[in-house]
């Protein structure tokens, strides 16, 4: 198999948040495998235009945004192999984490649990953002 070389790519619904990257890149890793990467998403409604107040609707529309990357992709959920989440001021000035947030991540996941890092972070890209999500997946394809 002569090397790969990556596909990058954004879905029309989901345009990248600024014109330095793509938001997918996919490359085969075998002849059945696709190895899958989207870049952090983040509660940002490419359509209003607008981010919400909230770390849980922040939540909710990042991983609705993956959503549409995994289906642009031809991947599902159940493709997943690593999930990255960065949230601004995770511990709240040390009254601890906002339960909202990882309980929309977790009913979004419904019942799957891939392996996931959540990372405290002092900013994101701009000042209304609290939180970012990157995820990794394998797509294996029957021959």
């Amino acid at each position: 198999m002569p090397a790969a070389k990556p596909t990058y790519f954004s879905p029309s619904r989901n345009p990248a948040f600024a014109p330095t990257y793509s938001q997918i890149s996919s490359i085969p890793i075998s002849p059945t495998s696709t190895l899958i990467s989207i870049a952090g998403q983040i509660g940002y409604d490419a359509a209003t235009q607008t981010v919400p107040p909230t770390l849980a609707e922040q939540v909710a529309l990042a991983c609705a945004n993956v959503d549409t990357c995994l289906e642009a992709a031809g991947a599902t959920k159940a493709d997943i192999v690593q999930v990255r989440q960065y949230v601004v001021d995770l511990l709240r000035g040390g009254v601890g984490q906002d339960p909202e947030g990882p309980r929309v991540y977790a009913e979004w996941l419904g019942g799957l649990k891939p392996p996931s890092t959540r990372v405290g972070v002092q900013a994101l890209a701009r000042e209304e953002l609290l939180y970012e999500i990157e995820v990794i997946c394998v797509v294996n394809r029957d021959t």
